[in-house]
């Protein structure tokens, strides 16, 4: 294998590395939650203006109601974020940071009294948010290109945005998909902060 081809195949074994970590966390957590725990673990999802509840802002997006569930954020993970890591991977870790908050904060100050919210969900639909704005913000042709494949192939999702099904966490889509709008306006500064952030803990 010549120096290009080797160099070419560790830069893709570390963008998949980005997406695979959490993913394998996440499934390692519902496997222990739903098989060995009873779904125990989903009290520690996001309890609007509970204060406990502040936990889920954390843990929520690793916390899964069913298989189906799972497999479903899973997809979606990996789709959005493998979109954004083909973007620029360097951005992927300040996205996830501010949709995670924005829908965990979001969610916590305004959801449904007497919820619990779990799920990935929030993340996915802020990563959508992002996809389907950059281009207004930086008209670079692989963002517009996002957009369009964005909008035209997924766009059916965004009735998630609404309070249509009780049982479903509009809530979390709604302000994981604000967050992804305001990632993508603010992305080089996000950036520089959570470069800051990462430095500081080393």
């Amino acid at each position: 294998m010549n120096d290009l081809s080797q160099t070419a195949l560790m830069n893709w074994l570390n963008q998949a590395k980005i997406l695979g970590y959490p993913l394998l966390l996440a499934w390692i957590v519902s496997i222990v939650n739903l098989l060995i725990l009873g779904k125990s673990l989903n009290r520690f999802g996001v309890r609007p203006r509970e204060w406990v509840g502040l936990w889920g802002v954390a843990f929520a997006p690793f916390l899964h109601g069913g298989w189906g569930h799972l497999y479903s954020n899973s997809l979606a993970f990996l789709t959005y974020g493998g979109l954004i890591v083909l973007q620029n991977p360097e951005n992927l870790g300040a996205i996830t940071a501010i949709v995670a908050l924005t829908s965990g904060l979001g969610t916590w100050l305004l959801g449904r009294d007497r919820t619990i919210h779990i799920g990935a969900s929030g993340v996915t639909f802020g990563y959508l948010g992002f996809l389907m704005s950059l281009a207004f913000f930086d008209r670079h042709v692989l963002n517009v290109l996002l957009l369009v494949f964005t909008a035209f192939f997924h766009g059916k999702f965004l009735w998630g945005l609404l309070p249509i099904h009780r049982r479903i966490s509009w809530e979390e889509h709604l302000f994981g998909f604000l967050g992804g709008i305001f990632a993508a306006r603010y992305l080089p500064q996000l950036r520089e902060a959570f470069a800051h952030v990462l430095s500081s803990l080393k």
